[in-house]
């Protein structure tokens, strides 16, 4: 049988024609009943790397369809996105949870349409080229990961969480340690120092889709921890975090979702902690500049008082010279120097502006306050919410 790339269904033959001419070329199949596509591609011998859904069709909804395909086309094989007129948060999350990776809203851009269709043609020749060249190592892997207790995962997570010193870092590390339970994720941390925001995004898999970049983003104004189906959504921020294919065994899933909320409730935590080194980091850095200014400020001020008070001493051996010491030219001795002395005092006392001091003390004092308010949570430690 033909191996097509991309298999297009539509019950509108008008739609159709155009989706096929718009990604002609690739090598595309068109359908316009959701029962013959099914049947179709459950007889190809390779899946097409993406499937296009409408989502409403009269004999089988895409979302039907779309489920009766993830029986036997994972995700790792396939793409599928669905075209519709809605843009409703409650149809994107159950489009992910059945196994959607985007959606396109009519009318259909054709360029946003083709853009798409090629970014998911290369990455996924490139993840089969990929899969076929580490099938010879995946025994290995799975010895490796069979042989951690989940106790084990939890405590070399926390050891190594502990050493780690930056947010890159600490992403990683919530990655690596989901994958050594089996699950694959996203996640993304998005937080703001020093009035920027700052947003940082990894997946177990070699991207992220749109579609779980906008439920990345949407899920820190939701609960702390969703479940729908097999993907397990949570958020501690500024963390938060897809699982996408928890366990079917509903014991092992209580167990992970426990872990894994323990996990990113613990990267929060440590979160604050690496901002307030980076914070304190900064202001060393800012105060060592201001420091070389101030420095420089005051040779060449020191350079002025010296230079005053030789005009002074000059002043004053000329007025010995030119008059007798009486009691007028002692006066007028007198006089010249209270105003060089008071010059020197004004200099000394300008030698630096204390402007940006106060601003890098008033950030000292406001991370200070963060410390101490960050000790007092411990103080009263919470328990995490089990399942």
């Amino acid at each position: 049988m033909k191996e097509y790339e991309i298999v297009i269904v539509d019950d509108d033959i008008i739609t159709l024609a155009l989706l096929e001419e718009a990604l002609k070329e690739f090598n595309v199949l068109v359908m316009a009943s959701p029962v013959d596509a099914l049947e179709a591609v459950r007889e190809m011998e390779i899946p097409p790397l993406l499937i296009i859904l409408d989502v409403t069709m009269p004999q089988m909804s895409g979302f039907e369809l779309c489920v009766k395909l993830r029986e036997f086309v994972s995700e790792e094989q396939s793409d599928i996105i669905f075209h519709t007129a809605s843009s409703e948060m409650e149809e994107r999350l159950k489009g992910y949870e059945i196994g959607a990776s985007d959606f396109l809203i009519k009318p259909i851009e054709i360029q946003e349409l083709r853009k798409k269709a090629k970014t998911i043609i290369k990455r996924g020749k490139k993840r089969r080229a990929e899969q076929a060249s580490t099938e010879s190592n995946s025994q290995l892997i799975q010895a490796v990961i069979s042989d951690l207790t989940e106790q084990g995962i939890l405590i070399h997570y926390f050891r190594a969480a502990s050493k780690t010193s930056s947010i890159s870092s600490l992403l990683n590390l919530i990655v690596k340690t989901a994958t050594s339970f089996g699950v694959n994720c996203s996640v993304q941390v998005k937080y703001a120092m020093n009035d920027i925001e700052y947003r940082q995004a990894l997946s177990t898999e070699s991207s992220i889709s749109a579609l779980e970049r906008e439920l990345l983003d949407r899920l820190e104004y939701s609960e702390r921890i969703m479940s729908r189906g097999k993907r397990l959504f949570l958020n501690y921020p500024p963390f938060t975090q897809i699982i996408k294919n928890m366990p079917d065994d509903p014991a092992q899933a209580g167990r992970y979702r426990d872990h894994l909320a323990i996990i990113l409730e613990a990267a929060s935590s440590q979160y604050r902690d690496i901002v307030k080194t980076e914070e304190v980091n900064l202001m060393i850095q800012e105060l060592e500049v201001v420091q070389k200014k101030a420095d420089a400020e005051n040779q060449a001020k020191n350079r002025q008082v010296l230079a005053t008070l030789t005009e002074l001493v000059d002043s004053v051996e000329s007025k010995i010279f030119e008059y007798g010491l009486t009691e007028e030219q002692e006066n007028e001795l007198l006089q010249l120097f209270r105003k060089s002395t008071d010059k020197a005092y004004d200099t000394i006392d300008n030698a630096m502006t204390t402007e940006n001091l106060r601003l890098i003390m008033q950030r000292l004092k406001a991370l200070r306050e963060l410390s101490q308010s960050q000790d007092e949570a411990e103080d009263s430690i919470t328990d995490v919410e089990l399942f």
